[in-house]
């Protein structure tokens, strides 16, 4: 194992995340290749292993290749890498805080990589972020190798806004609802609902109702959709769960080179109405956050285009469970 250096890829930095093979080859290297769904899947290649752990819940890498940078693998499935975090990290924090307005606190289940963590923590009315990550050895690993995605966010000492609570995400939702304790947003940064991981419980009915009694009200909950049109019929039970315990619920889609799949993601709130908020205010609260220059994938005149999808990907939404 290499030692860690907490900061960003020498690789990507250097070989500006596409050139630069030579090198990783030299240091020997893995393919990594998982199924999006039965006969086509995604592979990312000449990958150097920096560190790598087996905790007590899952199989924890930490790669690097050229093109991505760092690349977070949790049991054989990229959960993140340095050249394309922003993109869902952005997506599932920035059009649901901005239609909120005046956010104060989130909490984030999983997200133990602080992707999610550091764009909360941008967010100038924000006075808490609390990350539930489940394992240990994710945060330790991620402090180490993932600087270039928390971005300082899971340094210690480090922002006093961040709290960071290890165990399991569902039962500590549980004990919040009894105490009352709540949130005006809610980011399930999670491995994917039909992985079959630790995390399924969170997907299920009860999970996704906790969530609910956890949020404030004006609040909203983003979680993963997976890969809509590899796997359409994971896709429509998640948002016909959804649509069963909230009113609005937001389907929105991108595609994530690491991924190699278009992605979607799922904003569910009772009280906004996120796809329909206008852009001339979504862009009026990015210039006075001092956001609209600093992010890299989401701005307001995105926002209604996310919810906007190619027929055949609306019928796969539409035909979604929907509240009698």
């Amino acid at each position: 194992m290499r030692e860690p250096d907490g900061g960003k890829s020498a690789i990507l930095a250097e070989a500006g995340g596409i050139s630069g093979r030579a090198e990783a080859s030299r240091r020997g290297h893995q393919t990594w290749t998982e199924w999006l769904a039965p006969g086509t899947g995604t592979t990312l290649g000449e990958i150097a292993v920096l560190a790598a752990a087996r905790s007590p819940h899952q199989q924890v890498e930490i790669g690097e290749n050229a093109r991505f940078g760092r690349i977070f693998r949790l049991d054989g499935v990229v959960m993140s890498t340095e050249a394309d975090a922003f993109i869902l990290h952005e997506l599932m924090t920035v059009p649901m805080a901005v239609v909120h307005d005046t956010p104060r606190n989130a909490l984030v289940i999983g997200g133990g990589d602080g992707g999610s963590a550091f764009e909360l923590l941008r967010i100038p009315t924000m006075r808490e972020v609390v990350v539930a990550e489940l394992d240990a050895e994710v945060v330790r690993l991620a402090r180490d190798w993932l600087g270039g995605i928390h971005q300082g966010a899971l340094d210690e000492p480090g922002d006093p806004r961040l709290h960071l609570a290890i165990g399991d995400g569902l039962g500590l939702m549980e004990a919040f609802a009894r105490a009352g304790r709540r949130f005006d947003l809610i980011v399930y940064d999670l491995t994917e609902a039909d992985d079959g991981g630790p995390a399924a419980a969170l997907f299920s009915a009860h999970g996704l109702q906790t969530a609910r009694r956890c949020l404030a009200p004006g609040g909203a909950l983003s979680l993963h959709l997976g890969p809509p049109l590899h796997r359409p019929d994971a896709a429509r039970l998640l948002l016909g769960r959804l649509r069963q315990a909230f009113r609005h619920v937001a389907p929105l889609t991108a595609f994530v080179p690491a991924y190699g799949a278009l992605w979607g993601v799922a904003l569910a709130s009772d009280a906004l109405d996120i796809a329909a908020a206008p852009a001339a205010a979504i862009a009026a609260r990015l210039r006075q956050w001092r956001l609209d220059t600093a992010l890299r994938a989401y701005h307001a005149e995105l926002h209604p285009a996310l919810f906007v999808h190619p027929r055949h990907l609306q019928a796969v939404f539409d035909s979604a469970g929907r509240p009698a």
